[in-house]
């Protein structure tokens, strides 16, 4: 991995291709009063969207060859998830959402990338 704007964008080593070659990965860039320190901005992915892509490739994997560490990714990965929309929550001055019943990649997530916050300000 290789590091082209900090927390912004990265270059990930692929595998099976020519040495050095990097995929790139955007993570949202914005600037104002809640981004202190950023200068510019960009479309890009928040990390959650990251991760639910790799509870994805997880179940997958383990649907070619289980292996009984494979829940352990997976609970990890969700509890990630359901940290950051924690964080988002109160960064929102909403209350933190609840553990839902279904699988957190499960969850619709609303236009900001989010789900629904409890209670929200207006």
């Amino acid at each position: 991995m290789i590091v082209i704007d900090p927390g912004h964008v990265y270059g990930l080593k692929r595998l099976d291709t020519p040495r050095d070659e990097h995929q790139t990965l955007y993570f949202v860039k914005r600037e104002g009063e809640g981004y202190p320190g950023n200068v510019g901005s960009h479309p890009g992915v928040l990390l959650q969207e990251v991760l639910r892509a790799c509870i994805d490739r997880v179940k997958y994997l383990d649907a070619q060859i289980p292996h009984q560490q494979n829940a352990n990714i997976l609970n990890n990965l969700r509890q990630a998830i359901y940290c950051l929309e924690l964080r988002a929550a109160s960064r929102h001055g909403a209350l933190p959402p609840f553990w839902p019943t279904v699988n957190v990649e499960d969850v619709p997530v609303e236009e900001n990338g989010h789900w629904k916050f409890l209670g929200e300000k207006q």
